[in-house]
């Protein structure tokens, strides 16, 4: 790819030459081929009747300065390159010199893990090697069009050098939050997640169930237990117009643990809910300040520090179960948050609480007389998101 870059970096082909001299023109053997090909543009610009752009500006040229410093490349006055046409070649040969430099230095090999700064002097960005494009920049696996130029590397680690699979980690989480529209999943994505797709709606049984609990629970484990042998119960809690699937405690991490997982796909694609249960006798809100209880607090905390998680893991969630990832496919960072607590109660200063969680952190704040509400009268249309279900509350 070097000698590639440098060929056309190099003298005018025997073809631009013979071109030239058919035109009484000559061109300089020390000009770059693609600045002659320009040339050869301006010459026949009146026969072919090519519109070429013609002024350019101090600050075009000094950018061309500036590449050409750091190549050690010879260009010409700014006086002497008249058309913008010719400006573009240099700048193109620079930047080829730049990255054909580079590669010569660095030896950059597919599967290797590289660092580099972002072109916007942001932070560093990562990348495991898929290929080496026509033009020298390199191209990250998974990172669909995402790379960098060869010359912006910072560090190279290959797959026999130490600190090797931490820095494939790294690339592969960067390369997991850069996707531009994670949600859209596969079929084989689907059949991983089979074991938990649930039908809708919850039969008369499940809610007979929900409806028996609630009258004698008095702590978290007891809705815990139930709602995982009757997971339709929650179904009902998100969009899904194709299929629904609920996953009960998934561990994230070392230290974290969700109650549930639901995911509803539309044709949008699919979106997960964390869900956070706490016990049917807890508060909202504090009897005399009206303000967020404990628990509350905490479960907001717990649903936040999944999300720290997650946009730390993204590769590693989202990777199939069986390639050791935990099989969430489409799941983002700012995946929405569901608690479900308490009981409804005209003290319990609920409202208020609810619109300010939905509307700051997405995180809807619901009772279990609301998800027995929903169970009882279930949409006709399948599902309906909790914020939409305000109505019925």
């Amino acid at each position: 790819m070097a000698d590639s870059l440098e060929r056309k970096c190099a003298a005018p082909t025997t073809e631009q030459i013979t071109v030239a001299q058919a035109l009484g023109a000559a061109l300089r053997q020390d000009t770059p081929a693609l600045v002659a090909a320009a040339e050869l543009r301006v010459l026949l610009r009146t026969p072919l009747g090519l519109t070429l752009a013609g002024d350019f500006d101090d600050e075009e040229y000094e950018v061309l300065l500036d590449l050409a410093s750091r190549t050690g490349l010879a260009v010409p006055d700014m006086e002497q390159i008249e058309y913008r046409e010719l400006l573009n070649a240099w700048l193109h040969v620079a930047r080829d010199c730049e990255s054909a430099a580079a590669l010569r230095r660095l030896k950059p090999a597919v599967d290797d893990v590289v660092t580099a700064r972002d072109r916007r002097k942001g932070p560093d960005l990562y990348g495991e090697i898929s290929s080496v494009g026509a033009n020298g920049r390199l191209y990250f696996r998974g990172g669909h069009g995402l790379g960098t130029a060869p010359h912006r590397i910072t560090r190279i680690v290959r797959p026999d050098e130490d600190g090797y699979a931490d820095q494939l980690r790294l690339a592969r989480e960067y390369v997991a939050a850069a996707q531009s529209n994670p949600t859209r999943i596969t079929r084989a994505q689907e059949v991983q997640l089979a074991q938990w797709r649930v039908s809708f709606p919850a039969t008369p049984a499940a809610v007979e169930a929900l409806r028996n609990a609630l009258e004698t629970a008095d702590d978290e484990a007891t809705m815990q237990r139930l709602l995982e042998k009757h997971p339709a119960l929650l179904a009902s809690t998100v969009v899904g117009t194709h299929d629904t699937w609920v996953r009960p405690q998934v561990q994230l991490g070392n230290h974290y643990m969700a109650d549930f997982m639901i995911a509803g796909q539309t044709s949008l694609g699919i979106r997960w809910t964390l869900v956070e249960l706490e016990s049917p006798v807890s508060r909202m809100s504090n009897p005399g300040n009206k303000r967020a209880s404990t628990t509350l607090r905490h479960a907001v905390d717990q649903i936040e520090d999944w999300r720290r998680w997650l946009s730390a893991n993204l590769h590693y969630a989202r990777s199939a179960r069986n390639a050791d990832g935990l099989g969430l496919p489409g799941i983002t960072a700012e995946v929405p948050g569901l608690i479900i607590m308490a009981r409804e109660d005209a003290d319990d200063a609920a409202a208020d609480i609810r619109e300010l969680h939905a509307r700051r952190s997405h995180i809807q704040v619901r009772t279990y007389d609301w998800l027995m509400r929903i169970n009882e009268s279930p949409d006709p249309l399948r599902r309906d998101a909790p914020e939409q279900r305000d109505r019925l509350a």
